[in-house]
Formats: C-alpha cells, sequence, structure tokens
C-alpha cells in the first residue's frame, strides 16, 4: 500500500509501482481502467476573516476575487474537481500553489487565502472553529473518486478481492456517514 497526492498515486500506478490507485478525476487515457466510487461537493475554506462569517452558499466567480491556495498546477490540481474549464480559471487567480496539504492547513490557519476542497479536506481545523466553510454554488464544484487500474493487466483473483474491498471500504465509509459523500453511479 502507498498514499500520496492523488496525482503522485495515479503516477505510481502508471510506473506498475502498485496494482491499483484510488484517484480523484483521473485523466481519460486508453491505459486506465476505471470504475467510478464516489463523488463529493467542494466548500471553500478558510478563516471567517477572508470567507465570512456566513452560512451561505458562496458564488463562484466570487471566490475568483479571494486569496486562493491551491495544490500546485499539474496532474495533482486533477483532484480538485471534475470541471477543467473551471480548474483552469481558478488555476489562473491562485495566490499560492503548493504540494503539500499540510502547507495549505497552516497557510489557511495563518489567514493567508483560502482553498476550495472537502469538509473532510480540514476537517480539524474546521470542527476545532480554527477554519470555517462555506458551500459553493453556481456553479456547483464537484469531484469524483475513481478506483484505476492499468487496462492490459490481467485480472487476477487477488486484484479483483482487494479491488471490492476498497470499494466496500470507501462505499461503507459514506454510507456510514464517516465520509461525507454520494455513492457514485
Amino acid at each position: 500500500m502507498s498514499e500520496s497526492l492523488s496525482g503522485s498515486t495515479l503516477l505510481h500506478l502508471m510506473a506498475s509501482e502498485v496494482d491499483l490507485a484510488l484517484v480523484y478525476n483521473p485523466p481519460a487515457d486508453p491505459r486506465l481502467k476505471t470504475q467510478p466510487v464516489l463523488e463529493e461537493q467542494m466548500v471553500l475554506v478558510g478563516t471567517r476573516e477572508i470567507i465570512g462569517a456566513s452560512d451561505a452558499p458562496v458564488l463562484f466567480n466570487d471566490i475568483l476575487d479571494l486569496p486562493l491556495i491551491l495544490l500546485r498546477q499539474g496532474i495533482s490540481a486533477r483532484a480538485l474537481m471534475d470541471d477543467t474549464n473551471l480548474l483552469k480559471k481558478i488555476e489562473g487567480r491562485a495566490k499560492l500553489q503548493m504540494n503539500s496539504v499540510h502547507a495549505i492547513g497552516a497557510s489557511l490557519a495563518a489567514g493567508l487565502g483560502c482553498a476550495i476542497g472537502t469538509k473532510l479536506f480540514m476537517y480539524e481545523h474546521i470542527e476545532s472553529g480554527l477554519l470555517h466553510f462555506r458551500p459553493i454554488i453556481e456553479p456547483e464544484l464537484s469531484r469524483t473518486l475513481y478506483i484505476c487500474e492499468l487496462a492490459d493487466r490481467p485480472a487476477t483473483y487477488a486484484l479483483e478481492t482487494v479491488r471490492n474491498l476498497m470499494v466496500e471500504l470507501v462505499r461503507g465509509a459514506v454510507v456510514d456517514g464517516r465520509w461525507e459523500a454520494g455513492i457514485a453511479k
């Protein structure tokens, strides 16, 4: 097992360093066999001073005027949302781009900006009250988690068993309420 940012995990899969990968919004690639597992709604996360104290939704276009902090451009940024056109708009306006979720969290906590993510993204900081979140609308932003494998690799009983277990565990976390998301169809 290996844990990394979504884009890095995909690179490990493509290099045959792992047999299965959970990846957000993988690119369309004939070398990949993908199966959607869940869909998450994205929210705006930051201090109340930056994103406002209201719980009311924030308009997507209003987010573009805020000091955004994002995952670095490239394959890791694809994990942010399904819509690549909206992603390009956000990337063009980002104040900071980093490849460390921990560094993004520290930057948010320090009041350097805000980020688009899920509630799970900064769960501990949100629960403690250090950070706040607001839903995003017009449009709503989402991302889809896929389980991926190489298309040319023959299926084995072990691979199928592990794939099914991974999907079952992720979907079980959604059903049990431990992961706020919807089951992908």
